[in-house]
């Protein structure tokens, strides 16, 4: 009952005077007489605590923006525990139901009790169910509308088309640090033989700082030296994992000068971020298996152009080898065969000499028989016949010195060419011999020391290519272009820590720049922070 009292300051006149309970209770029933069933409602979820999936009782508020984009309308909002329980909506704060989950600047429609509580005046909703399919039908037609846009400017395909390097060892990690993406990732990297350099850049991986978090990351990493930016996280709602379908941030990676790779939510998923990305895994475990295999398919290319290459100098060696062994043997064949030709040049000469002096001597016979003849025949005419006889003998010598001359000259052009043509395969061949030296020169192995190239060997003279069958103590031979350096084994170890991103650098002789040199050096004494590059 409301009570009636005289008003001492208007003397007779009465009015109506009521409590503050009174008051709060007449509101309270209207309230229960205006709402006596739950009603549905739509807004736009602000001030979720980040925790709320470990409170009893969680409060936030519903808002309504106008045109402007500023909240004009919002409501207070509760889930009591009684209610979270009785209903089953825990689900809808911890992540447990696999399609939705509620998060700040989320757009819901939920069913709730108009409550007024009279002892602090308070007016309220109390959530008593949540239509999941309202949240999910807004989010995929964002999603869509974010794919249109992402055709209409090219920006599908467009970080795919970066070429991604054949050995991808300096990688870019954005993930939430000390995760358990983190932890699978990592883990995968360091099981491998490879000298991986993982630079991490922590980002939140959900709720409205996602998107501005992994572009900053996303932007820090492009500007430095890496083969690879690699975005993941564990897995999570269906609205949840809506983060990663937003405009912005899809942008942000197709445009990426870096090729990304993403591993986002569990194996079902695939959010627009996957779509725009290089290259799409199912779990940070898949991303760690798809980079070793990668390496692994390069080390197989470059040890079958070793074995090649290998096969190539060792037949080019055994072919020079055996053109120098023939060397000698050609010098020999050359030299007897101007032994014979001198040979035989002398044998000509003395028969050609032999030939000439007895046809002279013939024809001295000849004329003394014709000039005893000339002379008993007839005396007057021994004048005339002497004039002839001289004449002809003239006539003769001269005949004969030239037929001499001409036979001289005739020996004398095969024995001048002789040298020459004898000559001419002995060069070619010396050529040919220079030649297969300057490439022998070119395929030695040495060379590549020259270059910066370093080779270890163990105490019985094997290369060491691993800290498989090291133990502290043994002694390696280190070879450089220009000597060798004797080291002692102090301890070994594999792996890093698990922390957070560590560094550690290749061992001596294991420059990290020689594609066959990338095997997995010493684990490194102190652990990296975020954007600190850590090799393992």
């Amino acid at each position: 009952m409301w009570n009636e009292m005289p008003d001492p300051e208007f003397g007779a006149r009465d009015k109506t005077i009521l409590t503050v309970r009174q008051l709060n209770e007449a509101i309270s029933d209207a309230m229960r007489a205006a709402f006596p069933a739950t009603v549905w409602v739509r807004g736009e979820v602000q001030r979720l605590p980040q925790d709320a999936a470990r409170r009893t009782h969680v409060y936030f508020e519903l808002h309504e923006t106008g045109q402007s984009g500023a909240a004009e309308y919002q409501i207070p909002v509760s889930l009591m525990g009684w209610d979270r329980q009785r209903h089953g909506l825990g689900r809808y704060l911890d992540g447990s139901d696999p399609d939705f989950q509620l998060a700040n600047k989320l757009e819901v429609c939920l069913e709730c009790q108009v409550d007024f509580y009279a002892k602090f005046g308070k007016l309220s909703l109390k959530i008593v169910g949540v239509d999941k399919s309202f949240a999910l039908g807004k989010l995929e037609a964002q999603r869509r509308a974010t794919l249109e846009y992402l055709r209409i400017n090219d920006l599908l395909e467009l970080n795919m088309s970066i070429p991604l390097p054949q050995i991808p060892l300096r990688v870019g990690l954005v993930t939430s640090p000390g995760s358990a993406a983190e932890r699978d990732f990592m883990t995968g990297l360091e099981a491998s033989p490879y000298a991986f350099a993982v630079t991490l850049r922590g980002a939140k991986m959900q709720g409205e700082q996602l998107q501005g978090s992994v572009i900053a990351a996303l932007q820090g990493l492009s500007s430095g030296p890496l083969d690879v930016i690699v975005i993941t996280r564990g897995g999570g709602s269906r609205a949840d994992l809506s983060w990663f379908d937003q405009r912005d941030l899809a942008e942000a990676i197709a445009r990426c000068p870096v090729p990304v790779i993403t591993a986002i939510g569990h194996e079902i998923d695939r959010s627009i971020a996957d779509m725009v990305a290089h290259h799409s895994c199912k779990t940070p475990t898949a991303v760690a298996e798809y980079l070793v295999e990668r390496l692994d398919d390069a080390a197989a290319i470059l040890d079958e152009q070793e074995d090649r290459l290998r096969l190539a100098v060792e037949a080019a060696l055994a072919r020079a080898d055996l053109r120098l062994d023939l060397q000698p043997a050609l010098l020999r064949a050359a030299r007897a065969t101007l032994t014979r030709r001198s040979h035989d040049f002398q044998r000509l000469a003395s028969r050609l000499q032999n030939r000439v002096t007895g046809h002279v001597q013939d024809r001295a016979r000849r004329l003394a028989g014709l000039e005893s003849a000339l002379a008993t025949r007839a005396l007057r005419r021994s004048l005339h016949a002497q004039g002839r006889l001289d004449r002809q003998t003239l006539r003769l010598g001269s005949a004969a010195r030239s037929t001499l001359d001409q036979a001289a000259r005739r020996l004398q052009r095969p024995g001048q060419d002789l040298p020459r043509r004898a000559l001419q395969p002995l060069t070619a061949a010396i050529l040919r011999v220079q030649n297969l030296t300057r490439h022998a020169q070119l395929l030695d192995p040495g060379r590549l020391l020259a270059r910066g190239y370093t080779l270890t060997l163990d105490g019985n003279g094997q290369a060491v290519t691993s800290v498989t069958g090291l133990g502290a103590g043994d002694t390696l031979l280190t070879r450089f272009a220009d000597g060798q350096a004797t080291s002692v084994v102090q301890a070994v170890g594999k792996g890093g820590d698990d922390g957070g991103a560590t560094i550690s650098r290749p061992a001596p002789g294991e420059a990290s720049r020689n594609p066959r040199n990338f095997r997995k050096p010493r684990k490194p004494g102190s652990a990296g922070g975020e954007g600190t590059p850590t090799l393992f």
